[in-house]
């Protein structure tokens, strides 16, 4: 039954808990809504009259001014936390102060007084208890989770509504009207322990990775950054337009159906009739939040459900301007009160995840505290004017303009979304391409500590520190020409002066006509410095030898990003005789994503038109079979029979899932689908659910529905999907699939997997087809070692693998980049500086050097071990 119930409700397991919880404490808040608005409006209509609402529409900007000062003020200076026991102190003193003045028989003059507060009252709460809801909820929660539960909530939050505009409805005739704000505030009363617990149970989700590490206290820093959010967000602008608009027409529509509903009824029919209207509301806000919303935002995604609201009001104004009379007002009472409350203000949710992260609370409490109190300062100040003038059709006319530029305003809008969402993600990651960075810049505390280290450390850290010392230094003049240039390439090998030489008598000599060079030359590529890397790179491109493009690509694999993008230039630069080999390369699943990223590159440089024609069908194909990897890894894990070797197969998979969804969002990059794919894919990998969150859901605006639904499983690496699959995996074709995938590693860990499991004979005779001169090394290394015919003293480069990915300093790396290092391991300690690990009770080392280099390659290495140093949370 629960199982049903989570996939009615999209819950993930153990959400239960949390979501009765939080809804809770939302049907609390909204209950006393429901009562407060019900039998204030009533009696502020039957006492006062409809025809008085545009003072209180005038009246409101001035209360909201104050509110927000004051809210915003603290809620920079103290926590969401406090700020909820501060309102609920408030709601209560509040409501039992208008109580005893109400029930304390006032002369007429000032009992109308009286009115005008108590609705003044109801309009602060309306914003402040709605925006102190979400504020609250907001944190506990990312995007991609507020999109399945946020609905949930406010389906919480029309019962609540609805279960108190109810109990209006039914006692009206029973209990006198002042008496529900004595009720509401009892209500207000039992929702402050459930608010303190909350605080208590649940951990807050930080809004960026900057936010966690970084809290300036400024009250005036903090309001000075809410100030340069709206200058520099043109979407905080765009949005705070169609806040403004749609509140704007909120009143008019309030308005309207205020005069119809009032002629002809008393307080207590008025009452009954109001608290039947926003029962029935809210009962279709609760089918709406339950079973609607989501599956909207799912289906159309979050920016083109903003248009609901505007073309909503533009049909209820469209009805009165045609018609008029009592349909047309319970059709505006529905608009404001049912579709405005389940649809536009659940999507408001979600699209102020888009607002500059690092403002967002306070830039929210500023933007819903002000925009409502002007569209009511304008709203009434034309209202005043129009009761003289125009009637009820004629301003249903303005309703409908109106309608028409909060429609243009939401184009905008939807189109402003997506980068605001990129923009939100780039917040607070270091900028590894600003070129500022290529000449280091230490204050003298800093250099000190870098020449004490240089000095005296013999270990990795001084080697580190010595080198950037020597940072700047420059580059030994290039040596003369040699004549024999094939003679020249045996040299790369040599001491690092005889390297220089031979390098920069190939540069000056080599031509066109020595394309046999390239093969020898991309095999050396690895062992060279970044500096000769691109020299001969920019060689390669010289001798424009399209045949060596599979040489190219293999040696480009291990190399730096910088050298990729360097090849990927050269590639394209060879034309469109390229076309075909850059195609087949890209389409390769036997080769490495490193390699298939550097040839979709250069080939939708080449030529867009080719690369997307393919776009859509690789993409799919490479999903879908990710899809069936990622039910593999899960059964995997599930396996009875655990084993080191299993573990490492586990993490092989999906870390090819990994570089699978990398690489498809790269496609889609390219393909001008999505923005910067590295932005994204950082962003997937951050430690903070809100910047995963906020990548996600950029991905979903960005693709097509079909093209998401099969990446979101992937995204959170447990989807339905995948769970499905894996308990129908059998473990022994799992590792057939594994020892044929052409994968170094996962062929390795299988092999060693089955040799515990099958007899020799049956072994055997599995692993023949694998026996072949180009095997790769990690699985000869692997199968030497099972047969016994290894170097003694040398365990296999497997064993040496698992030690690295139980490493402290190295283990969070790729399993790429820890098999990079794998290679370089030495069996006896060298005479230069080098990390010492155990393998199977046997001492490997690295150089630092080694790992030095492979870490300018592979920048997942790099800042794993600057988060092994620094000890602070880093996305890698």
């Amino acid at each position: 039954m629960q199982k049903f119930f989570n996939h009615i409700f999209r819950l993930e397991q153990g959400e239960w808990p949390k979501l009765i919880q939080f809804g809770l404490f939302g049907f609390l808040l909204q209950m006393g809504m429901g009562i407060g608005f019900s039998a204030g409006d009533a009696a502020f209509l039957s006492n006062v009259g409809a025809d008085s609402l545009p003072v209180i529409f005038l009246l409101t900007p001035i209360v909201m001014l104050l509110y927000t000062a004051v809210f915003s003020y603290l809620l920079v200076r103290s926590s969401i936390g406090n700020m909820v026991d501060f309102t609920l102190g408030a709601l209560i003193a509040g409501g039992a102060m208008l109580w005893a003045l109400l029930d304390a028989g006032l002369d007429p003059e000032w009992q109308t007084i009286l009115y005008y507060i108590l609705k003044l009252y109801l309009a602060v709460w309306y914003i402040a208890l709605y925006t102190l809801f979400w504020n609250f909820t907001d944190t506990y929660f990312d995007i991609q989770d507020a999109k399945r539960l946020f609905p949930l909530f406010a389906a919480f939050c029309a019962l609540g509504t609805a279960t108190g505009a109810l109990f209006v409805s039914l006692f009206a005739g029973s209990i006198p009207m002042h008496y529900f704000l004595l009720i509401w505030a009892g209500i207000a009363l039992l929702t402050a322990p459930l608010a303190r617990f909350l605080g208590r149970r649940w951990g807050q989700i930080a809004e960026n990775d900057m936010a966690a590490a970084e809290d300036d206290g400024s009250t005036v820093n903090q309001l000075a950054e809410v100030g340069r959010a709206f200058r520099n967000s043109r979407y905080a602008i765009v949005l705070t337009m169609t806040l403004f608009l749609t509140l704007l027409m909120t009143n008019l529509a309030e308005f309207q159906y205020s005069k119809v509903l009032q002629d002809g009824r008393s307080e207590a029919e008025l009452a009954s009739l109001l608290g039947a209207l926003y029962a029935a509301a809210n009962f279709f806000n609760l089918v709406v939040c339950l079973f609607v919303f989501n599956r909207l935002v799912a289906r159309f995604g979050v920016r083109n459900v903003a248009f609901i609201q505007p073309l909503t009001y533009f049909e209820v104004f469209g009805y009165f301007f045609l018609q008029g009379g009592t349909g047309a007002a319970l059709a505006a009472f529905f608009a404001y009160h049912g579709v405005l409350t389940s649809i536009q203000y659940n999507n408001e949710n979600l699209l102020f995840n888009a607002v500059p992260s690092h403002v967002k609370r306070p830039l929210r409490t500023v933007m819903e505290g002000m925009c409502e109190p002007v569209a009511s300062l304008v709203a009434g100040g034309f209202l005043l004017y129009a009761a003289n003038y125009l009637d009820m059709r004629e301003l249903s006319g303005i309703g409908v303009i109106t309608g028409i530029v909060l429609i243009a305003v939401v184009v905008a809008l939807r189109q402003l979304y997506p980068a605001a969402m990129a923009a939100n993600m780039r917040f607070g990651w270091l900028n590894f391409g600003d070129r500022s960075a290529k000449s280091p810049q230490y204050d003298p505390d800093a250099y000190d500590l870098l020449e004490t280290t240089a000095r005296i450390d013999g270990g990795m850290e001084g080697d580190i520190a010595r080198r950037l010392l020597q940072a700047t230094e420059p580059l030994p003049p290039p040596a003369k020409p040699a004549a024999d240039l094939e003679h020249l390439v045996p040299q790369l090998d040599a001491s690092p002066e005889d390297r220089e030489a031979a390098l920069n008598s190939l540069i000056a000599s080599a031509t066109s006509e020595d394309f046999y060079l390239i093969p020898e030359l991309a095999a050396r590529l690895p062992d060279l410095n970044q500096e000769q890397r691109l020299r001969i790179i920019d060689l390669f491109g010289r001798i424009s030898d399209v045949e060596a493009i599979p040489e190219i690509l293999a040696a480009a694999g291990g190399l730096s990003p910088r050298d990729r993008r360097a090849v990927a230039a050269i590639l394209a630069a060879m034309g469109e005789t390229a076309i075909p080999r850059l195609l087949f390369a890209m389409g390769d699943r036997t080769t490495t994503y490193r390699i298939r990223s550097i040839a979709a590159r250069a080939l939708a440089e080449l030529s867009l038109a080719q690369f997307m024609s393919h776009l859509d069908g690789l993409v799919q194909t490479e999903l879908r079979d990710t899809g069936r990897l990622l039910a593999s890894a899960d059964r995997l894990e599930r396996s009875d029979r655990q084993s080191a070797s299993l573990v490492l197969l586990a993490r092989t998979q999906r870390a090819r899932v990994a570089a699978s969804i990398d690489f498809a969002l790269e496609l889609l990059s390219l393909g001008g689908r999505l923005p910067n794919a590295d932005l994204l894919i950082v962003s997937l990998h951050s430690a903070n659910a809100k910047v995963r969150g906020n990548a996600i859901e950029t991905i979903e605006s960005g693709v097509d529905n079909a093209t998401f639904r099969q990446l979101e499983p992937l995204l959170r690496a447990h989807g339905p999907a995948a769970g499905e699959e894996s308990e129908k995996g059998d473990i022994d074709g799992l590792l057939a699939k594994a020892l044929l995938s052409g994968r170094s590693i996962e062929a390795a860990a299988a092999a060693d997997i089955l040799h515990e499991r099958l007899d020799e004979a049956t072994f055997s005779r599995r692993m023949h087809p694998l026996v072949c001169p180009d095997m790769p090394w990690v699985l000869r290394d692997q199968l030497l070692a099972l047969y016994g015919l290894a170097k003694t003293g040398c365990p296999p480069a497997l064993q040496i693998l698992q030690a690295l990915s139980q490493s402290e300093e190295f283990g969070s790396a790729t399993l790429e980049s820890l098999l990079a290092l794998a290679e370089k391991a030495k069996w006896s300690e060298p005479s230069g500086p080098a990390f010492q690990i155990l393998v199977k009770d046997s001492p490997a080392w690295i150089l630092n050097s080694d790992i030095r280099d492979i870490a300018t390659r592979y920048s997942d290495l790099a800042l794993v071990m600057l988060r092994s140093m620094d000890g602070r949370r880093y996305a890698a």
